[in-house]
């Protein structure tokens, strides 16, 4: 059967499938993707694709579907992955849902099912590459906005898989779909048909009809004077080009202006025989495509990039050479792409033309297979004159038919050429004939052929012709990296050549060849003097594997032609300059113990090396050059002579013989009787050095001044002679002076005892302690010390700043004050406060970096508090805003800053907090309770708050008294106007029945019941409106137009999330004072917190992102410890004095003991095999959705939530199974024992449906209870609370999160956790509603935990997640979110036997 019989047949077994059928290949055609049968099942669900009669399709017939549609090779199954559509009906399936009208529902589907994620700055973060496909097909065939289809389009090109096949030919080009491209807007398909036409000559097959349709295209929009993309012209062109229609590609281009027009008219000129205008143009065309995308290294795309190469090769100028070379080194660098092949063939043509590279290898290389590769790989071996060229003959032809065939004449003609150039008479017809019909240039005479021995001849004659007429001075050097060890000297020698970059730099450099620069250093016209000298340290070695010698650096050699070397650098710091300097032995003279020592410095090596190199400094070597008078002298001293101390004449005598010879240290003096006395230098010379991130220092003196050797303090003879300048000289060293001055200067520089002391060196790899260590130095009297830097480096850093040298301005406005000033750093120089804050950002240390190597010296004081003003506030134009409440950072700034300009309402905000440590609040008289002590301070702290006009947090523990508190300062404000307490609906009811009995002069109104408005109309002082959150976001207007007196949020926790409608209902009410109460203000992370502050005290913590630079940021990624400490110490000191935390422990000593029992529970092997299934299948599904972990965090809570289930009860997630569920089992055990003993007990549960399972066990074993969740209404509520409470009922089954907060349930004396929760924190605050005032008996808390399972896992994490409340209140580490890897990490580790 024909391909087109096949597609034909395909198109009928479509057009006969039922609808909801077809629906199905859309879904797979839009996805373009495998997909699983699951999710096939979801996707139709959710587009309401159903059954004829209108329900929805069971998993069972989705699945038979896909398999009879694989069937009948409509779709195909792709295993592990799921069903495909095959490629032929993506176009008519997608049509037959758009002709349905259900092409809008599956694509809607497909974007809630896997939604695109979209990052701060709107821009699109794909999950994988094949969705941005599948988005983009959707965003263009349902016309979305242009912004929208970019967006979606930069993202896919974003991808590694872009670069080999663009996702528009994905979509529209295979197959090529006319029909599909007119569903596209008209403004668009001028780009894509332009991408299409690029990629039509790699699929030769798809260009007729392509080029047809675009050029019909262009016709129709041009007729109608409509807007023509800029793109589709150019493609236009470039095609006809290709084709060999060099009439029609310059009348596509009439009109068009810009590089890219110039780029394809220069090609079109090449073709035409025009080289000169030619290459004129391409060069103009480069630089402005150059220029209009800011990509210095861009390349041409398409042949014309290959032509205007041939074009610069042709020339066979040097300065085309030069610029073909750059190009090719650029283009063959870039990331590989369809043009590469082509490039690479090209550069080969040069590479052998210009004699570096022998043509011998080119026909081992394989075929080509693209149309314009093996046109341009024939033309090679034909410029080349490679006899293999004959051997090809047959991929000519195939390569001229499929060129014709696609209308490619250009390709075609070219080919045919070079088969005419072989003997083939008909094609040489052929291609003469498209010559003439289009104007051609023949390409095969471009370049004269030549045998191998005539191009290398040829390349000889043009280096000198073509050698530039002024060397390429500056562009590349040579460098000279060496190694050192102390006990070895010189043990490496590299040579790199650099290369200067844009910005005049230089590059790291590659390594030079040895061989070349042995025996080709006069040819390197980079060279200097100096290079040319060392390089005559490589010499040729021969090895015992090779006849061809190995080149290396003799290392001695190296040495001594390296002194005076300028490019000498460490070889581990490149960027380290070294300095070789000449040197001598020395004779060392010592007297000791009644004996003269003399022996030669350093001893002569007996391996007969002449060459000795010692390390002086820490970027200076001294190459000591050992001389036949230096042999012989160590001859007679060999390695150490003594002689008795009444010899010393004769030794005086030795001196003066030889102190020409060789430099002499003595203790005895002596040297000739001429010698010139000197003043030895006693400075103490201090080299530094960078080292890591700081510095490293060394301590020497060098007592012959500017040309003398270095010597550690106190070693070597006192007396040097010397012969310096011609002329014999003798300086007298005081060896314990010296020893007293490194001692002292060791002493002043505290630093120095952070730091490590290795070979003599201090080390301080920190940048703050190097920066110290240079404050210090700089402290001491410069008469005695020199610093030494290695060149082109030098630090200084200024006298110590103190908060004395500030001035401050400080003006006020309505919701802040602002902070201006500046600092005096020195006589001449002052800096303004917001440009210190500004720099101090980049500088984590009181170090301030100014440039330069320049560094301002804060005072610890000064840095801290400048450290706070600048965490606290905000910076703006006229200053540093400060919040009033976090004022306390600006008032110790201006109690030390040396003056302070301040208006009247900051000295009024002074007065205002000192008044407040004199108020003395009253408990009120009506209140029915005698408060603790503790309470009573409660009390005390949130009205002095209430007071001062701010907010407050009570955060007491669980049972601590937190609503007794509350009522006692709602009683103190009530004469005053209204009252509104907001709490879940579970507490509702309690704080009626505590107000009541604890504040009977309060008149409580339940919200909810009767007029709500009317309630809210009239309201008096004295009234208190209990509301759930729940009513609060149900009636948010009507709250927010009341005016309260006092709020109290209780249980706060419950607007934790910023976002949510809830918390937005809170933020609108308007009260004088505003508190929340919280045994729990933080159960996951540092943003409930803020959010809880934007209610208590708005605009404290900032914005939310300025609060997670600021303070969350750092403490919760906890990646540098340093800042994370800072970051805690600072966010703690702001928000203390608006949260009061005290704990059990802290103030209750008469509460019962609490003690927590981990039950471990054995799963039976049925059960076990039931989960160990689930788990499999969980990461199975998980690992068909593509991407990270972190963008399928949602997918992988789901599957867990499954298993915590199963762990539960199988009934829970496999009712048909019918298991009996072991935890089921355990509890019964555990209850039937308590209850035999009398005591009562609370059950918390997270799933309703295993409470459900629990309380049927209960009633058939006859055991009486209450039970409490989310569905019961409040009156119930307190009703059941209130029995238990009176005795009856044994046990209370509870939902963790109805039940959870604001219940006492102090009957019971047991606690049983059926199922761990994630946060510790919820489960206490359950555990709690036991373990609270009132109890009088010890509090025992089971957990029931399945071994082996995630439940462990989870009880694992209660371990690991400290609570974040505590780390802010009381220091402790803080709490790490949970991410989708740690979560993904329990799902995979499986049963943990």
């Amino acid at each position: 059967m024909s391909e087109q019989n096949v597609e034909l047949h395909l198109l009928d077994e479509f057009a006969a499938l039922e609808q909801h059928e077809q629906m199905i290949l859309a879904l797979l055609a839009i996805a373009g993707e495998p997909v699983g049968k699951h999710a096939v099942y979801e996707h139709l669900q959710r587009a309401n694709v159903v059954e004829p009669d209108g329900t929805p399709f069971s998993l069972l017939t989705v699945t038979n579907m896909l398999q009879r549609l694989t069937r009948l090779a409509l779709a195909s199954e792709v295993v592990g992955r799921g069903f495909a559509c095959e490629a032929k009906l993506r176009w008519p399936a997608m049509r037959a849902a758009i002709e349905h009208l259900v092409f809008r529902d599956l694509c809607q589907a497909i974007e809630l099912i896997n939604p695109v994620r979209r990052n701060w700055d709107g821009y699109v973060e794909l999950r994988s590459y094949r969705q941005g496909v599948a988005r983009l097909r959707i965003a263009l065939l349902r016309n979305d906005e242009v912004r929208h289809v970019a967006a979606i389009l930069a993202a896919c090109m974003a991808c590694y898989e872009a670069q080999q096949l663009h996702p528009l030919i994905e979509i529209f080009g295979r197959p090529f779909e006319p029909e599909m491209l007119s569903f596209v807007m008209p403004q668009l398909q001028d780009d894509i048909l332009a991408v299409l036409l690029g990629n039509a000559p790699r699929e030769p097959a798809t260009a007729h009809a392509i080029r047809s349709y675009a050029r019909t295209h262009h016709t129709r929009q041009t007729a109608a004077g409509d807007h023509i993309g800029a793109a589709l012209p150019l493609a236009l062109a470039e095609d006809a080009l290709l084709c060999g229609e060099l009439d029609a590609a310059a009348r596509y281009l009439a009109g068009q202006q810009g590089p890219q027009a110039l780029f394809v008219d220069s090609s079109i000129a090449l073709l035409r025989g025009e080289h000169a205008q030619a290459v004129a143009g391409f060069e103009t065309a480069l630089k402005g495509l150059r220029k209009e995308t800011g990509k210095r290294k861009l390349c041409f795309t398409g042949i014309g990039g290959h032509l205007y190469v041939l074009a610069l090769l042709r020339g066979n100028d040097a300065k085309l050479l030069k610029s073909a070379e750059t190009y090719l080194d650029i283009a063959l660098h870039a990331q590989p792409n369809h043009d590469s092949i082509v490039y690479q063939q090209l550069n080969t043509l040069r590479l052998v033309r210009a004699g570096v590279q022998q043509a011998d290898s080119i026909p081992t290389r394989s075929w080509e297979t693209g149309l314009q590769a093996q046109l341009f790989q024939a033309l090679l071996y034909y410029w080349l004159a490679l006899p293999q060229l004959s051997e090809r003959k047959d991929q000519l032809r195939s390569l001229v038919q499929q060129a014709d065939a696609a209308g490619y004449d250009l390709i075609a003609a070219q080919a045919a050429g070079l088969l005419g150039l072989m003997g083939e008479p008909q094609q040489e017809r052929y291609a003469t004939a498209k010559r003439a019909q289009h104007g051609l240039t023949d390409m095969a005479p471009w370049f004269e052929r030549q045998e191998a021995w005539q191009r290398q001849l040829s390349a000889l004659i043009n280096l000198q012709q073509n050698a530039p007429a002024e060397a390429l001075g500056g562009v590349s050097r040579l460098v000279w990296l060496v190694a050192f060890d102390p006990r070895f000297g010189l043990t490496a020698v590299e040579v790199r050549e650099q290369k200067r970059d844009a910005r005049g730099g230089w590059s790291k450099g590659r390594a030079m060849g040895l061989k070349r620069l042995a025996e080709e250093a006069g040819d390197i016209d980079f060279l200097t003097p100096q290079d040319a000298r060392a390089a005559g340290s490589i010499a040729p070695f021969k090895q015992y594997y090779s006849s061809a010698p190995r080149y290396e650096v003799e290392l001695d050699k190296a040495a001594v032609l390296l002194v005076g070397h300028p490019l000498v650098f460490w070889l581990d710091h490149p960027d380290t300059r070294v300095e070789l300097i000449a040197g001598a032995p020395e004779l060392l003279i010592k007297s000791h113990e009644g004996q003269l020592w003399l022996g030669m410095q350093p001893p002569l090596p007996d391996s007969g090396s002449n060459v000795v190199v010692q390390r002086e400094t820490p970027t200076r070597l001294r190459v000591v050059h050992i001389l036949d008078e230096h042999r012989r002298i160590g001859a007679i001293v060999g390695l150490g002579l003594s002689v008795p101390l009444h010899a010393e004449k004769q030794v005086m005598q030795a001196i003066g013989a030889i102190s020409s010879m060789v430099t002499v240290q003595s203790d005895i003096g002596g040297g000739a009787g001429d010698a010139e006395a000197i003043t030895a230098d006693h400075r103490l010379h201090v080299h530094l050095l960078p080292y890591q991130q700081g510095l490293k220092m060394q301590i020497l003196v060098r007592p012959l001044l500017d040309n003398g050797a270095y010597y550690a303090p106190g070693s070597g003879a006192e007396s040097v002679f010397a012969d310096v300048a011609g002329r014999a000289v003798q300086a007298r060293r005081d060896l314990n002076g010296e020893r007293e001055a490194q001692r002292q200067l060791i002493g002043r520089c505290l630093v120095l005892e952070e730091a490590e002391e290795e070979h003599g060196e201090w080390l301080l790899g920190q940048p703050a302690l190097g920066l110290q260590l240079l404050v210090e130095l700089q402290a001491l009297d410069p008469a005695g010390i020199v610093l030494a830097w290695p060149e082109g480096e030098t630090m200084r850093v200024s006298k110590r700043i103190d908060s004395g040298q500030m001035r401050l301005n400080i003006k006020s406005e309505k919701d802040w004050f602002a902070a201006s000033g500046e600092v005096q750093i020195d006589e001449d120089k002052v800096m303004d406060l917001r440009a210190l804050l500004d720099l101090m950002q980049n500088n984590k240390s009181r170090f301030v970096a100014l440039g330069d190597n320049q560094f301002l010296a804060l005072s610890d004081e000064l840095h801290r508090r400048l450290s706070e003003l600048a965490a606290y506030g905000e910076a703006h134009a006229d200053g540093v805003h400060i919040h009033p409440l976090a004022a306390f950072a600006l008032e110790e700034l201006a109690n030390d800053a040396g003056g302070v300009n301040a208006d009247k309402l900051w000295r009024e905000h002074l007065l205002r907090l000192r008044a407040l440590d004199d108020y003395q609040p009253q408990l009120p008289s009506t209140l029915q309770a005698d408060l603790r002590d503790y309470q009573l301070a409660g009390y005390e702290w949130l009205a002095r708050l209430a007071h001062w006009g701010v907010g407050a947090c009570l955060a007491d523990d669980m049972g601590l008294g937190k609503t007794l508190q509350a009522l006692a300062l709602i009683l103190a404000r009530a004469p005053n106007g209204p009252t509104l307490v907001v709490s879940p609906t579970s507490v509702c009811m309690n704080w009626i029945s505590e107000a009541q009995r604890f504040a009977p002069t309060l008149n409580i109104k339940l919200f909810g019941s009767g007029d709500r408005a009317d309630m809210l109309d009239t309201l008096q002082p004295f009234d208190l409106v209990v509301a759930s959150y729940g009513l609060l976001q149900q009636e948010a207007t009507m709250f927010a137009g009341v005016r309260w007196h006092t709020i109290v949020l209780d249980e706060a926790q419950a607007i934790k999330n910023g976002a949510t409608k809830r918390s937005q209902a809170v933020m609108a009410l308007q009260g004088d004072f505003r508190m929340v109460a919280s045994g729990t203000p933080l159960e996951n992370h540092l943003g409930e917190l803020w959010n809880l502050f934007r209610f208590i005290n708005p605009g404290l913590l900032g914005t939310l992102d300025q609060f997670n630079l600021r303070f969350a940021g750092p403490i919760e990624k906890d990646q540098d410890k340093r800042a994370a400490a800072g970051a805690r110490l600072r966010l703690r000191r702001l928000i203390a004095p608006f949260i009061l935390r005290r704990t059990k422990t802290q103030v209750l000593s008469e509460l019962p003991s609490r003690t927590e029992i981990v039950l471990e529970v054995e799963l039976s092997p049925q059960e076990t095999a039931l989960y160990e299934s689930l788990r499999r299948e969980a990461l199975e599904k998980l690992a068909m959705v593509e991407g990270p972990a972190s963008k399928k965090a949602i997918q992988i809570l789901a599957e867990i939530m499954k298993l915590r289930r199963a762990c539960c009860n199988p009934q829970l997630v496999a009712p048909e199974l019918g298991l009996a569920s072991s935890k089921l089992a355990a509890f019964a055990e555990l209850l039937s024992g308590l209850l035999e003993n009398r005591h009562k007990v609370l059950v918390f549960s997270q799933f309703v449906d295993h409470l459900t399972l629990i309380r049927r066990h209960l009633e058939q074993h006859g055991v009486s209870y209450q039970y409490l969740d989310g569905s019961t209404p409040m009156q119930e509520r307190k009703r059941r609370v209130d029995a238990f409470q009176a005795g009856d009922g044994d046990v209370f089954l509870i939902s963790l999160k109805a039940g959870g907060m604001g219940i006492n349930l102090t009957a019971a004396d047991y606690v049983i956790h059926m199922d761990p929760w994630w946060n510790p924190a919820v489960e206490d605050q359950a555990s709690d509603r036991a373990h609270r005032m009132g109890q009088l008996r010890p509090v025992t808390i089971y957990r029931l935990v399945a071994k082996h399972t995630i439940e462990e896992g989870i009880v694992e994490l209660h371990q690991h997640k400290r609570d974040l409340a505590d780390s802010l209140l009381e220091g402790s580490d803080a709490a790490a979110r949970m991410s989708a890897n740690d979560m993904l990490g329990m799902l995979q580790e499986g049963l943990k036997r």
